[in-house]
């Protein structure tokens, strides 16, 4: 029985367990990454398109709030807290700062997919929506709250275009 190689049932129950893990490791693997796959793809655009987790008044708000005014004013709740656009460190720590409705100037609507920005709706909750809107660099970036007063959305804060710590 030379060149004849015998294995001991030990030996052949370890191969078994053996191909069996690798099997389970190969389905899991494939079950990880079809489901990244999935989540990707159902992820929302790089511009911030995301508006179907947002209250639907809040949608139509949005829209108008940004082609109207007079609405627009309306909508801001005046002397409106916030920060200037490159607020210096003397301005952020004293927390007075507030927009007035005598110097507000109007904020249209961004094409996101055309700009250097992008943008995140955060829904807190039923009556309150985070707007961040971000320098694709990362460096740069503005804050906006929304918040429902009644029936009404309003504008409640705007922190316009600041440079973020390197934190």
């Amino acid at each position: 029985m030379k060149g004849e190689v015998v294995f001991s049932p030990a030996c052949l129950l370890l191969a078994k367990q053996i191909q069996m893990k690798f099997i389970i490791l190969l389905l899991f693997s494939g079950t990880v990454l079809l489901s990244c796959g999935q989540e990707k793809a159902s992820a929302p655009a790089a511009g911030g398109n995301q508006l179907a987790d947002l209250p639907e008044d809040f949608k139509t708000f949005y829209q108008k709030f940004h082609s109207d005014s007079i609405y627009q004013i309306e909508h801001i709740v005046f002397p409106l807290e916030g920060l200037p656009d490159k607020a210096d460190s003397l301005t952020i720590a004293s927390g007075n700062f507030r927009w007035q409705k005598e110097n507000w100037r109007m904020q249209r609507a961004v094409d996101f997919d055309l700009s250097d920005f992008t943008r995140k709706l955060v829904p807190v909750n039923e009556v309150m929506v985070v707007e961040y809107i971000v320098h694709k660099n990362g460096k740069f970036g503005m804050e906006r709250r929304f918040a429902k007063f009644g029936d009404e959305w309003n504008l409640i804060y705007y922190a316009g275009l600041n440079r973020f710590s390197s934190q």
